[in-house]
Protein backbone atom coordinates (compact mmCIF):
# COMPACT_ATOMS: atom_id res chain seq x y z
CA UNK A 1 0.00 0.00 0.00
CA UNK A 2 1.33 3.41 -0.97
CA UNK A 3 0.69 6.20 1.52
CA UNK A 4 1.11 9.89 0.78
CA UNK A 5 0.83 12.51 3.52
CA UNK A 6 0.11 16.15 2.72
CA UNK A 7 1.24 18.52 5.46
CA UNK A 8 -0.52 21.87 5.53
CA UNK A 9 1.36 23.63 8.31
CA UNK A 10 3.90 26.40 7.88
CA UNK A 11 5.54 25.30 11.15
CA UNK A 12 8.34 22.72 11.12
CA UNK A 13 7.71 19.86 13.55
CA UNK A 14 4.51 21.46 14.78
CA UNK A 15 1.80 19.67 16.72
CA UNK A 16 -0.03 18.21 13.73
CA UNK A 17 3.24 16.88 12.29
CA UNK A 18 4.25 15.40 15.65
CA UNK A 19 0.92 13.59 15.92
CA UNK A 20 1.25 12.36 12.34
CA UNK A 21 4.75 11.05 13.12
CA UNK A 22 3.18 8.72 15.67
CA UNK A 23 0.50 7.56 13.23
CA UNK A 24 3.09 6.96 10.50
CA UNK A 25 5.85 5.42 12.61
CA UNK A 26 7.71 2.58 10.84
CA UNK A 27 5.67 2.99 7.64
CA UNK A 28 6.89 3.79 4.15
CA UNK A 29 5.28 7.16 3.45
CA UNK A 30 5.77 9.87 0.86
CA UNK A 31 5.66 13.12 2.84
CA UNK A 32 4.68 16.30 1.03
CA UNK A 33 5.21 19.49 3.02
CA UNK A 34 3.09 21.90 1.03
CA UNK A 35 4.97 24.92 2.41
CA UNK A 36 7.96 23.73 0.38
CA UNK A 37 6.07 23.83 -2.93
CA UNK A 38 4.77 26.59 -5.13
CA UNK A 39 1.07 26.15 -5.91
CA UNK A 40 -0.77 28.92 -7.69
CA UNK A 41 -4.37 29.75 -6.74
CA UNK A 42 -7.09 28.26 -8.86
CA UNK A 43 -8.36 30.53 -11.60
CA UNK A 44 -11.92 31.03 -12.78
CA UNK A 45 -13.03 27.59 -13.94
CA UNK A 46 -15.56 29.16 -16.29
CA UNK A 47 -12.66 30.61 -18.26
CA UNK A 48 -10.68 27.39 -18.44
CA UNK A 49 -11.12 25.34 -21.57
CA UNK A 50 -10.33 21.78 -22.52
CA UNK A 51 -7.53 23.19 -24.62
CA UNK A 52 -6.11 25.11 -21.64
CA UNK A 53 -7.49 23.40 -18.50
CA UNK A 54 -4.94 24.68 -16.00
CA UNK A 55 -4.37 28.11 -14.63
CA UNK A 56 -0.63 27.59 -14.30
CA UNK A 57 2.05 25.53 -15.92
CA UNK A 58 4.73 27.10 -13.73
CA UNK A 59 3.94 25.67 -10.33
CA UNK A 60 4.38 22.30 -8.60
CA UNK A 61 0.74 21.26 -8.71
CA UNK A 62 0.94 18.76 -11.59
CA UNK A 63 3.92 16.94 -10.10
CA UNK A 64 2.11 16.60 -6.78
CA UNK A 65 -1.08 15.35 -8.44
CA UNK A 66 0.91 12.66 -10.25
CA UNK A 67 2.35 11.47 -6.91
CA UNK A 68 -1.12 11.53 -5.38
CA UNK A 69 -2.58 9.41 -8.17
CA UNK A 70 -0.01 6.69 -7.48
CA UNK A 71 -0.96 6.47 -3.79
CA UNK A 72 -3.59 4.20 -2.28
CA UNK A 73 -4.12 6.24 0.87
CA UNK A 74 -4.06 9.99 1.43
CA UNK A 75 -3.35 11.49 4.84
CA UNK A 76 -4.10 15.17 5.34
CA UNK A 77 -2.16 16.71 8.22
CA UNK A 78 -3.11 20.26 9.14
CA UNK A 79 -3.51 22.58 12.07
CA UNK A 80 -6.94 24.05 12.65
CA UNK A 81 -6.93 27.52 11.05
CA UNK A 82 -10.07 29.59 11.46
CA UNK A 83 -12.20 26.46 11.94
CA UNK A 84 -10.90 24.78 8.82
CA UNK A 85 -7.84 23.31 7.18
CA UNK A 86 -4.83 25.47 6.46
CA UNK A 87 -4.83 27.62 3.35
CA UNK A 88 -1.91 25.58 1.97
CA UNK A 89 -3.90 22.36 2.07
CA UNK A 90 -7.13 23.99 0.92
CA UNK A 91 -5.36 25.61 -2.03
CA UNK A 92 -3.98 22.24 -3.11
CA UNK A 93 -7.39 20.57 -2.85
CA UNK A 94 -9.05 23.48 -4.69
CA UNK A 95 -6.80 22.75 -7.64
CA UNK A 96 -8.35 19.27 -7.92
CA UNK A 97 -11.12 21.05 -9.82
CA UNK A 98 -8.62 21.49 -12.64
CA UNK A 99 -7.58 17.84 -12.51
CA UNK A 100 -11.20 16.89 -13.16
CA UNK A 101 -11.06 18.80 -16.48
CA UNK A 102 -7.43 18.33 -17.47
CA UNK A 103 -6.87 15.87 -20.34
CA UNK A 104 -3.23 15.52 -19.27
CA UNK A 105 -4.54 13.91 -16.05
CA UNK A 106 -6.88 11.30 -17.55
CA UNK A 107 -9.36 9.55 -15.30
CA UNK A 108 -8.69 11.66 -12.22
CA UNK A 109 -12.19 11.12 -10.81
CA UNK A 110 -12.05 7.36 -11.37
CA UNK A 111 -8.59 7.09 -9.83
CA UNK A 112 -9.67 9.07 -6.79
CA UNK A 113 -12.56 6.65 -6.14
CA UNK A 114 -9.94 4.06 -5.22
CA UNK A 115 -8.41 6.23 -2.48
CA UNK A 116 -8.87 6.12 1.26
CA UNK A 117 -8.49 9.41 3.15
CA UNK A 118 -7.52 10.08 6.76
CA UNK A 119 -7.17 13.44 8.51
CA UNK A 120 -5.02 14.53 11.44
CA UNK A 121 -5.59 17.99 12.85
CA UNK A 122 -4.53 19.87 15.95
CA UNK A 123 -5.84 23.12 17.39
CA UNK A 124 -5.44 25.09 20.58
CA UNK A 125 -8.89 26.59 21.08
CA UNK A 126 -11.49 23.89 21.81
CA UNK A 127 -10.44 21.80 18.81
CA UNK A 128 -12.82 18.92 19.59
CA UNK A 129 -15.65 21.31 18.77
CA UNK A 130 -14.08 23.91 16.51
CA UNK A 131 -12.41 21.41 14.16
CA UNK A 132 -15.75 19.75 13.37
CA UNK A 133 -16.45 21.99 10.34
CA UNK A 134 -13.16 20.76 8.85
CA UNK A 135 -14.11 17.15 9.48
CA UNK A 136 -17.41 17.75 7.70
CA UNK A 137 -15.62 19.56 4.85
CA UNK A 138 -13.27 16.60 4.42
CA UNK A 139 -16.23 14.21 4.42
CA UNK A 140 -17.93 16.27 1.69
CA UNK A 141 -14.73 16.29 -0.38
CA UNK A 142 -14.55 12.51 -0.07
CA UNK A 143 -18.25 12.14 -0.89
CA UNK A 144 -17.89 14.27 -4.02
CA UNK A 145 -15.07 12.12 -5.38
CA UNK A 146 -16.49 8.89 -3.91
CA UNK A 147 -13.39 8.32 -1.78
CA UNK A 148 -13.54 6.46 1.52
CA UNK A 149 -13.12 8.78 4.51
CA UNK A 150 -11.37 6.35 6.84
CA UNK A 151 -10.84 8.31 10.03
CA UNK A 152 -9.88 11.57 11.63
CA UNK A 153 -7.87 12.49 14.68
CA UNK A 154 -8.33 15.77 16.51
CA UNK A 155 -5.61 16.81 18.94
CA UNK A 156 -5.31 19.69 21.37
CA UNK A 157 -2.17 21.78 21.38
CA UNK A 158 -1.07 25.33 20.76
CA UNK A 159 2.61 25.63 21.66
CA UNK A 160 4.92 23.24 19.86
CA UNK A 161 4.80 19.83 21.52
CA UNK A 162 1.62 20.39 23.55
CA UNK A 163 -0.28 17.76 21.57
CA UNK A 164 1.99 15.13 23.11
CA UNK A 165 0.06 15.62 26.38
CA UNK A 166 -3.30 14.87 24.71
CA UNK A 167 -3.79 11.23 25.67
CA UNK A 168 -6.87 10.75 23.49
CA UNK A 169 -5.09 12.05 20.40
CA UNK A 170 -2.00 9.94 21.13
CA UNK A 171 -4.15 6.84 21.57
CA UNK A 172 -5.94 7.54 18.28
CA UNK A 173 -2.61 8.07 16.48
CA UNK A 174 -1.29 4.73 17.77
CA UNK A 175 -4.52 3.03 16.66
CA UNK A 176 -4.22 4.58 13.20
CA UNK A 177 -0.62 3.36 13.05
CA UNK A 178 -1.74 -0.20 13.83
CA UNK A 179 -4.46 0.03 11.19
CA UNK A 180 -2.05 1.35 8.55
CA UNK A 181 0.51 -1.34 9.35
CA UNK A 182 -2.17 -4.02 9.02
CA UNK A 183 -3.29 -2.56 5.68
CA UNK A 184 0.30 -2.34 4.46
CA UNK A 185 0.91 -6.02 5.17
CA UNK A 186 -1.99 -7.17 2.98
Amino acid sequence: MKIIAFYGSIRDKGNSEQLADIALQDLDVTKIFLKDYHIDPISDLNRLTKKDPSNSENDDYRALIQKQILADLLLFVTPVYWYGMSSLLKLYIDRWSEALRDPSIPGFREKMKEKEVHLITVGGDEPYVKALPMIQQTQFICDFLQMKFGSYIIGKGDKKGEVLTDKNALHSAVNLNHYLKARSSL
